[in-house]
């Protein structure tokens, strides 16, 4: 028994001599293991700081694009590996922290590989490099009630305007602008150079209001100059989903930092409507726009038409089947008509689109009156998101 007792009061007095050395330490004894956990935070990627929240996100999206161009001198067709321009290969990072109850304040930074832009393959080049870019850097505060304000690389007030959509057709139709076959179709076959006149990004400050009922409306100014508003609706009438959006745009920035390269300034008006009818899945896209140049130059319009029909026909995912119809004109006259089908095959439990669009272009060369050219193009791929 004196043994025993022995041992347990030794074992009880190490136990509180070590209690009283960890006491005596305070908290010196983690101060290097903290610093050191400080260093791998910093050079480690994570969900964020303490106080700033990390968000890796992105897209791999390719295709396999077949054309056939006949006309202006041209006679070929061939079939090459891209990356659609509409929706392409991008990853991004994102943030967020909490100032209050009414206050927060984020970040967003998106680069995007174009090994083959769909948009700038030619006749003799398959590549279209356009690498890498970034797509935004800007730093933004917000309020619940008084809206919110970007600095930075950011979407100008009217970036998507014309491609507004409630269906999920976009992916591979292209809308209105970013179509495949556009560096063929004006610079080998002499037709017009497609746009939407949309802002798209630049280096600005951009301010949008809190939404109410349905409609934001946004404002942004920036480079060298260039500003523009926009009014926005989203929302649900009566069984209908409906989206819209009408912009206004002004770009006084005559070189556009080409070192003196003349670029007259523009005014542009554009804007979509998109509807679909969601018991039945039925739906309609439309948009249009038109720009103005202060010289001698003739306006430039466009306007684009799309429906059909989105349908869960597969348990996988929805089915989005469309047709669709257009028109370019460019400030030279040039002009192209096109018609077109594509269907869209979601695979939700991927995160996936598998995509498939064709075109038919008629264009015509207001530099060779009378000789028109055709361009037929089918673009299949996928997009896969994480």
């Amino acid at each position: 028994m004196k043994r025993i007792s022995l041992v347990a009061m030794t074992a009880v007095a190490g136990l509180f001599s070590t209690n009283v050395l960890a006491a005596d330490l305070g908290g010196d004894c983690c101060a290097d293991l903290e610093e050191r956990v400080a260093e791998l935070e910093a050079t480690t990627a994570r969900k964020g700081n303490r106080k700033v929240s990390l968000t890796i996100y992105g897209q791999v999206t390719t295709a396999v694009m077949f054309w056939d161009a006949d006309g202006n001198g041209v006679n070929e067709s061939n079939t090459y590996v891209v990356d659609p321009q509409t929706s392409g290969t991008r990853f991004g990072f994102k943030g967020k922290a909490s100032i209050n109850s009414e206050w927060s304040a984020g970040y967003q930074i998106e680069l995007q590989w174009q090994q083959a832009d769909a948009t700038k393959v030619r006749v003799n080049d398959d590549e279209g490099q356009d690498l890498p870019e970034f797509r935004q850097a800007h730093w933004y505060l917000a309020s619940k009630r008084l809206g919110k304000i970007r600095v930075g690389l950011a979407d100008t007030a009217s970036s998507g305007i014309a491609e507004i959509n409630v269906a999920n057709s976009n992916l591979a139709d292209g809308m209105s602008s970013s179509q495949a076959g556009g560096a063929i179709i004006s610079n080998d076959l002499g037709g017009p150079a497609m746009t939407n006149f949309e802002g798209n990004r630049k280096n600005i400050v951009r301010y949008d209001t809190p939404t109410f009922s349905g409609f934001l409306l946004s404002a942004a100014w920036g480079e060298d100059d260039y500003w523009d508003v926009a009014l926005r609706y989203a929302g649900e009438i009566r069984g209908f989903k409906i989206a819209a959006g009408i912009a206004y745009s002004e770009d006084t920035d005559t070189n556009n930092g080409a070192g003196g390269t003349f670029d007259p300034p523009t005014q542009a008006v554009n804007g979509g409507l998109s509807i679909m009818h969601m018991p039945s899945g039925v739906f309609v896209t439309a948009s249009a726009g038109h720009r103005e140049r202060d010289t001698w130059l003739d306006d430039e319009s466009f306007w684009f038409l799309s429906g059909g029909l989105e349908r869960r026909f597969f348990a996988i995912g929805k089915t989005t089947l469309f047709g669709m119809g257009g028109e370019f004109e460019d400030d030279d006259n040039d002009s192209a008509n096109y018609w077109g089908l594509g269907a869209v095959q979601k695979i939700d439990a991927a995160a996936m689109d598998l995509f498939i669009s064709y075109r038919s272009y008629d264009i015509q060369d207001a530099a060779a009156p009378g000789v028109d050219a055709d361009f037929d193009t089918v673009v299949a791929g996928g997009r896969i998101k994480f």
